[in-house]
């Protein structure tokens, strides 16, 4: 019987008959640029989109709530559902339904029409867990954290070119066509899937028996995410991503809006914000990150991004200009970055090939549940305590966590042998 690594070079190598390993990371790094270019346009645009509506901060906190509540339930769905038919047609599937999405909020005439539009959007969005499975897919285990970085040098690509242009395109002509814009990124990256993308997970190894017994498919991914959750390993290193998750989407959801409301920025220079988070991304995943994978070890790494990360969350508290804002971020983004390559890959090898798009469903739905909670948070705390009050949230948790990763989950990381090589 072979062993899950078998299995994984036998995969490898039924996959290089088509194409390359090193072409397949190239073509997800293409779809997973597209997918956060469209997405990041909107980003300095939107709370200020909404505000033309008469929207506060939390109905701007309330509105990233819901398109990150439907992710929850959406992500988790479709990640698991690559995993019986393949990674290609649901990145297909997601990525129509982000053009819908789109068209919606750039034909929007009333408020509610943002929650509508957020809402389509939202429970197709699973790019990046899938595409994290099909990375997985065509990876070794010796290579795959340095391979998962593909996903944010896309990030950081993405969000270098996406907020400038959204600013631009904002101010010359208009919020709404912002949105136009980020459909027709969707467009082209559905013609990028369909003509270049080659299926990474060949039939013989998707869980067809799931197929053929719709009416117990719901029990037996819930039997599925028990037997994951009985590991103590898997336990700790969801409440691991779940904290750092909840403390990444404090930041993330609330940082236009500390612009918007506390430094007084324009959409244009929240732009020039976030293509700075997107050079610093785009660094520290696609040159820094590969560097650091092959001189120390997972843990290792996780152990110098915490204080970074956690430091640079405490000092955006009391950020009070923009020059200091820009300083903020560059920690917080090669902490940030490292944190979340490294605990993805993390999960990856403490779980079987077969399980891998559930488990970045379930990491996915995660994070898109901290991001709720970050948005919903966020938004009161600006309006009611002030722009120091998401920074201070933030770091705080982070301390706690860094204390529960040395004294519980490092000494079980350290102790628990990964599927792959039993």
């Amino acid at each position: 019987m072979q062993t899950f690594q078998d299995n994984r070079e036998s995969n490898l190598q039924q996959h290089n008959t088509v194409n390359t390993d090193s072409n397949a990371l190239a073509v997800m790094f293409a779809v997973v640029t597209l997918d956060i270019l469209g997405f990041s346009l909107l980003l300095p645009v939107l709370p200020y989109y909404a505000a033309e509506f008469g929207a506060t901060p939390s109905v701007v906190g309330l509105l990233g709530g819901v398109y990150a509540l439907c992710q929850l339930i959406g992500a988790p769905v479709m990640a698991r559902l690559s995993d019986y038919y393949g990674r290609k047609p649901m990145l297909m599937l997601d990525i129509a339904g982000s053009i819908i999405g789109f068209l919606m909020l750039g034909t929007a005439t009333h408020l509610w029409m943002f929650f509508v539009s957020r809402i389509v959007a939202g429970f197709v969005a699973a790019n990046v867990p899938i595409a994290q499975a099909y990375i997985s897919d065509v990876s070794t285990i010796e290579e795959r954290s340095r391979s998962l970085g593909v996903i944010g040098a896309a990030f950081g690509v993405g969000f270098t070119i996406g907020p400038v242009l959204g600013g631009l395109l904002a101010k010359s002509l208009g919020y709404a066509f912002v949105a136009f814009a980020s459909a027709c990124c969707a467009v082209a990256n559905l013609l990028v899937v369909a003509v270049l993308v080659r299926e990474s997970l060949p039939v013989q190894r998707r869980q067809q028996q799931y197929l053929h017994n719709p009416s117990s498919a719901l029990r037996q991914r819930w039997t599925a995410l028990q037997t994951l959750l009985q590991r103590p390993v898997i336990r700790q290193l969801l409440v691991f991503w779940s904290v750092f998750s909840l403390a990444l989407a404090v930041f993330q959801q609330n940082i236009a809006l500390f612009n918007q409301y506390h430094l007084h920025l324009t959409a244009r220079q929240t732009g020039m914000v976030f293509a700075t988070i997107g050079v610093c991304v785009s660094l520290t995943q696609g040159i820094a990150l590969r560097l650091l994978a092959a001189r120390y070890s997972d843990v290792q790494l996780v152990l110098i991004a915490l204080p970074v990360f956690t430091g640079s969350l405490a000092l955006w508290a009391f950020t009070n200009s923009l020059p200091m804002l820009y300083a903020v971020t560059v920690p917080f983004c090669v902490g940030g970055s490292v944190l979340i390559t490294i605990t993805n890959s993390i999960l990856t090898k403490y779980v079987s090939a077969e399980e891998t798009g559930g488990m970045m469903g379930i990491a996915a739905a995660i994070d898109n549940a901290t991001r709720v909670i970050g948005s919903l948070v966020g938004g009161v705390l600006i309006q009611h305590l002030g722009g120091f009050a998401p920074g201070a949230l933030a770091a705080v948790s982070m301390l706690v966590l860094t204390y529960v990763f040395i004294s519980h989950i490092q000494p079980t990381l350290e102790t628990t042998p990964t599927p792959d090589v039993v």
